[in-house]
């Protein structure tokens, strides 16, 4: 580096002399120099070697003259450009001053007068540079001076000029065009038509930094952080602040559109809203909560109809791409007495729908209200539809359309013309399903048998209809893991349930869903599999329990960024749902992250005490983060009346330590009827907690035979034992899933 500068000075010489390094960014190193002619102090920036090596000299200075020739009191001014024995530079005047940046490093946050009036003079910047044509592309604290009480804005066009000089060639140098904090989501996206409304959403990210000391999105890396522009919403200004106005939080949830033309036109459209203090109406991606329905029949026994109207209700704005929260996590305020903006803040949520449903004989009528989660205004008159139930399809795409209209939510063209389409259904087999559900998801032996009846009674009314046979694979499936049948024979009966589900309904997504569940466990096709999760999340994007099993499908074939990023979205639309967070702390195990593993499955228990998988995992997690005493003391949770095997536990504990434990708890385990054909995973993964390589191998093989569904996630750190070993190797191959 020295070298670089020592040639930057000489090739330099007669024109700027170079003081002392000043600044540093993800594209230039910025020195304070003299421009020998004029005398005056100049930044000469300087681009990264590996960056001017990509680009070409005379590419870049051709493409930065664009930007030379803005000019405009709050633009800082190109001066010059050129190559300077190899290394590609442009000057600009040095201002007496702070960046925006250091500003805020001192003040926390700004006023609300001072944000307008910097906005102000950033946003008049904006708006000329686009009327010539040029884009910013990296606005941000760092690149905005402030001087004499007044914003000037630094850089522009320089990653536009870097980025068209360069090309493709970029890819290889690792330089990130634009930073992501600040990063629209169509820039997150690589998208190469980029234009001024780019800059407004960067725009947007500065000020609710200005306002609230944070940015819109944190993550821990790079492309964490692009993933949430490009899918997440930030948390709402006024729930970080109360005393922020509405009129602020408006107008930056505008700016922050994560379509383009959701956003204000101009920067100087925004400028001028906060001038103003109009509060603007909401727009883009809404996040809502359905509460769950007011039961105006007044009768118990339609309890299950309620759910499943519940059910409907959330899935039919699901599929159209609305953002709202699962049923699981708003279960918890049903009759609550808490008020509307907290239950908003809890749940993450702009706005509410309080549903009601009455239902006479055959007749439904829906009705629900829309509040806004910060004003606990209602947005509008009650919204109410009714009919008989054979057109109850219908009758939620109706209202589905009439609440995504009411709260602005932005639907695309096919989520439109799926709204105006609707099939009827058969009122008896519609009813028998929503029985079905209600029962299955209760998920115990008994509860199973009840589903799987009334899953049948649909299909004698409607002998085609698709769901009730999803619903039976689900039964299926569910008897499978419960160890209630062999997993031979649950794989038998759900596959051909799903292949006739799919044969009759492709396109519905909960169709899909089950279908990618039993291609991934109980199949093992690995490529149908992924092909049924991608479909389902196409049909519903905001499905949350497909991209739940999706990111666990995901972590199995050893792609775990791909898997985070699944069911990091996924908790974003239930984060109150025990089950998930008990897989996302199994995901986590995956990556070898214990600690963080350990808190998030301990957080899964206190908000379901009794969860199984949560139990489970965090028993894993306590012996991969070497809290062995830990582990034995969580074993007995999960087998509560099994004192034989407690015993062993107990008996090999004390004479020879934890391995000796675990190892006498696999030989009892083992030993009983039935096990090597209902749960062999369950003991070679004793075995390897006891370090029994060849019992742990010989237990796979009978997994294998026995058809486990858990076989598959035998390529987890526990069983890093047989990891390398080519018997465990040649399984895997047979399974059909990839070699390490």
């Amino acid at each position: 580096m020295n070298e670089q500068v020592d040639r930057l000075k000489t090739a330099l010489a007669d024109r700027y002399t170079v003081e002392r390094q000043i600044g540093e960014g993800g594209m230039a190193v910025v020195y304070l120099a003299e421009d020998v002619k004029h005398k005056r102090k100049v930044a000469l920036k300087v681009l990264r070697a590996e960056l001017a090596a990509a680009i070409g000299s005379e590419r870049f200075v051709r493409e930065i003259e664009i930007a030379a020739k803005l000019s405009h009191p709050h633009i800082l001014p190109l001066y010059n450009s050129g190559d300077a024995d190899g290394s590609l530079f442009y000057v600009m005047p040095f201002v007496e001053g702070e960046t925006l940046r250091e500003h805020l490093d001192s003040e926390g946050s700004l006023s609300i007068q001072e944000t307008a009036r910097l906005t102000d003079d950033i946003a008049s910047a904006l708006s000329h540079a686009h009327e010539q044509g040029v884009v910013h592309r990296d606005v941000k604290p760092e690149n905005i001076m402030l001087s004499g009480g007044k914003a000037v804005v630094a850089d522009f066009g320089i990653a536009l000029a870097v980025s068209a000089a360069g090309g493709e060639r970029l890819t290889e140098t690792g330089v990130a065009l634009g930073t992501p904090a600040y990063m629209s989501p169509e820039q997150a996206f690589g998208e190469t038509n980029i234009d001024g409304r780019s800059d407004v959403y960067a725009l947007g990210c500065v000020v609710y930094e200005m306002v609230s000391g944070r940015v819109p999105f944190e993550a821990s890396t790079p492309q964490a952080l692009l993933a949430k522009h490009a899918i997440d919403t930030p948390p709402r200004l006024r729930r970080l602040d109360p005393n922020i106005p509405l009129y602020v939080e408006r107008a930056v949830c505008r700016a922050l559109a994560k379509e383009p033309d959701q956003r204000f036109n101009t920067p100087s459209e925004m400028a001028e809203v906060l001038a103003a203090q109009t509060v603007v109406p909401q727009v883009g991606r809404r996040r809502l909560a359905v509460l769950p329905p007011i039961n105006l029949t007044n009768d118990p026994e339609q309890e299950y109809f309620v759910q499943g109207m519940h059910n409907a209700l959330i899935s039919e704005l699901q599929r159209v791409g609305v953002a709202v929260i699962a049923r699981t996590s708003v279960l918890q305020y049903e009759n609550t007495k808490k008020p509307v903006h907290e239950i908003a803040g809890e749940l993450g949520v702009d706005a509410l729908i309080e549903p009601s449903v009455f239902r006479s004989g055959n007749s439904v009528e829906l009705e629900v209200r829309v509040v806004d989660g910060s004003t606990e205004e209602y947005l509008a008159e009650p919204i109410s539809r009714g009919g008989e139930l054979e057109n109850v399809v219908a009758l939620f795409r109706e209202l589905t359309g009439a609440i995504a209209a009411e709260v602005q939510a932005a639907l695309t063209p096919e989520a439109e013309a799926s709204l105006a389409s609707a099939r009827q259904v058969n009122p008896e087999a519609y009813e028998a399903y929503l029985k079905g559900q209600f029962h299955w998801q209760r998920l115990t032996p008994d509860s199973l048998d009840a589903a799987f009846e009334y899953f049948h009674q649909a299909l004698e009314h409607d002998p085609n209809y698709a769901p009730a046979y999803a619903g039976i694979a689900l039964v299926w499936v569910g008897r499978g893991q419960m160890m209630i049948v062999t997993p031979k024979e649950a794989a038998k009966h759900a596959s051909a349930a799903a292949r006739k589900a799919l044969a009759l309904d492709s396109e519905l997504a909960e169709v899909q869903y089950v279908v990618a569940l039993v291609r991934s466990w109980q199949e093992w096709d690995f490529n149908g599999a992924e092909a049924a999760f991608r479909k389902t999340i196409d049909l519903n994007p905001n499905f949350p329990d497909a991209r739940v099993f999706y990111s666990n499908f995901l972590y199995m074939l050893e792609r775990p960024e791909e898997g985070r990023a699944q069911i990091e979205r996924a908790l974003t639309l239930d984060p109150f749902n025990a089950l998930f967070r008990a897989f996302y702390g199994f995901d986590l195990f995956y990556e070898r992250k214990y600690s963080d593993s350990i808190r998030e499955l301990e957080g899964a228990l206190r908000l379901a005490p009794d969860n199984p998988v949560a139990f489970g995992n965090l028993t894993t997690a306590y012996h991969l983060a070497g809290k062995h005493s830990e582990a034995i003391e969580m074993l007995p949770m999960w087998m509560p009346e099994d004192h034989e095997l407690k015993e062993a536990i107990d008996t090999g504990y004390g004479e020879g330590g934890y391995e000796e434990g675990m190892r006498r708890f696999a030989e009892v385990l083992g030993a009983r009827p039935g096990i090597a054909e209902l749960r062999p995973m369950m003991v070679a993964n004793i075995y390897a907690w006891a370090g029994e390589k060849e019992k742990t191998l010989e237990w796979l093989e009978l997994a294998y035979e026995a058809r486990d569904q858990g076989l598959p996630y035998a390529n987890q750190p526990d069983f890093d034992l047989v990891r390398d070993d080519p018997r465990w190797r040649d399984l895997r191959r047979r399974m059909g899933l990839p070699d390490w």
